[in-house]
């Protein structure tokens, strides 16, 4: 495992803007996963798959990585610049506010009404109150409410400095993992999707630990071990899914943990194998993929069965298609239209051009937003930067 040096105190080097280029790769690996299980999809939704299909069990084996690798690059890149001053706090919500409520509102309302007013789509939403789209778990819109809560926690036990020493840190981690599993949110008072925060914050604070503190790059003997954890809790995890072993709930939550928390490390160790430019570029449109990919796969789906086409692999592959392209075309076209940026995207307008700089100066700059959350994170002594983030499992 490679490590920093810490003080006697415990706390590691200041972090930096500056990102592992292998990171945004993995977010490309994230995207395509997610749009590739909701394309899938369960019993009534996606192409409507059976319960013994092998597409169903092929969607049932990555549920506990798909969102979870969402979250860990979340965690990690809000960790280049994470707030240290409760001053910093206020700003931090409201970049937060603006890069995950603005497009909650904005896709969240044109979805219901899209849901409401065109026939034959997987869900009937005209028993559900439109209100109920902003508060409570709503399609796959779930991940913008959940990462919120989780923002507005991590920052607060960044503001009281707990986070920036390895055992801090592990304790907060441990009490999260703990909290998920023993913790359950009924469905009526599951506000802003608390539920699936719960289920998330272990993985934040994983991918947060991997950049401030840098741990879990693993190699050697140590990557042996996890790869042979994994491979154990994971056989577990194929267990319940063929229905042979059927454990609590509680057995549940933590197999579930067992599994993301392996997988994303070994991921994360292996991300210069990933580390392909295509793969880069997707996850540059990351954000845009998660929150539109919904209507593209769709309307994708019904011309291609309206045309005859049923076969379940072709389906899969041009609505897979269709859910990763057009939202990159349609952020292509339009992002820099300032009410689809603003609104729909969660970005700043954008700031107007600087006068030229002298040859040998650079400009500390933010990477693309996409599915993270290092973007409005005010670094000590300077403004806000730009905010990232990453969606059903």
């Amino acid at each position: 495992m490679h490590t920093t040096g810490q003080s006697a105190v415990g706390r590691t080097t200041s972090p930096s803007r500056r990102q592992d280029p292998s990171i945004q790769a993995l977010r490309g690996v994230a995207v395509i996963l997610m749009v590739a299980g909701h394309v899938i999809g369960t019993r009534g939704h996606g192409l409507r798959v059976g319960d013994s299909s092998v597409w169903h069990y092929v969607y049932l084996s990555l549920v506990d990585i798909r969102m979870p690798l969402f979250t860990l690059i979340s965690g990690y890149v809000y960790a280049m610049i994470p707030i240290s001053r409760w001053r910093d706090y206020p700003q931090l919500i409201k970049g937060k506010s603006r890069r995950l409520l603005f497009p909650l509102l904005t896709v969240g309302t044109v979805l219901y009404v899209v849901k409401r007013v065109v026939p034959g789509l997987n869900t009937d939403v005209h028993d559900i109150a439109l209100w109920r789209v902003y508060v409570f778990q709503f399609e796959y819109l779930w991940f913008l409410q959940s990462l919120f809560l989780i923002f507005l926690v991590v920052g607060i036990l960044d503001s009281l400095g707990i986070l920036a020493t390895r055992a801090g840190w592990a304790t907060v981690m441990a009490v999260s993992t703990v909290a998920f599993v023993i913790i359950d949110v009924p469905g009526d008072v599951d506000v802003f999707t608390v539920s699936r925060a719960l289920r998330l914050l272990p993985f934040f604070l994983l991918g947060y630990g991997m950049r401030r503190h840098r741990m879990f790059d693993l190699s050697g003997a140590a990557a042996v071990v996890t790869v042979s954890a994994f491979a154990g809790v994971y056989a577990v995890r194929m267990l319940t899914i063929f229905d042979v072993y059927h454990p609590n709930e509680l057995a549940d939550k933590a197999i579930a943990v067992g599994v993301g928390a392996t997988a994303l490390v070994l991921i994360y160790s292996s991300r210069h194998v990933l580390n392909a430019r295509p793969l880069a570029w997707i996850g540059g449109f990351s954000f845009g993929i998660y929150l539109l990919h919904v209507f593209a796969t769709a309307s994708t789906q019904r011309v291609l069965e309206h045309l005859g086409l049923h076969g379940d692999v072709e389906l899969f592959a041009l609505c897979l298609l269709a859910g990763i392209a057009a939202p990159i075309a349609f952020e292509l076209l339009f992002r820099n239209v300032w009410l689809v940026r603003t609104f729909v995207l969660g970005e700043r307008r954008p700031r107007k051009a600087k006068p030229a700089r002298p040859s040998g100066c650079t400009d500390n700059g933010n990477s693309n937003g996409a599915i993270s959350g290092a973007a409005d994170n005010p670094a000590p002594g300077r403004g806000a930067g730009r905010s990232v983030v990453t969606p059903k499992d």
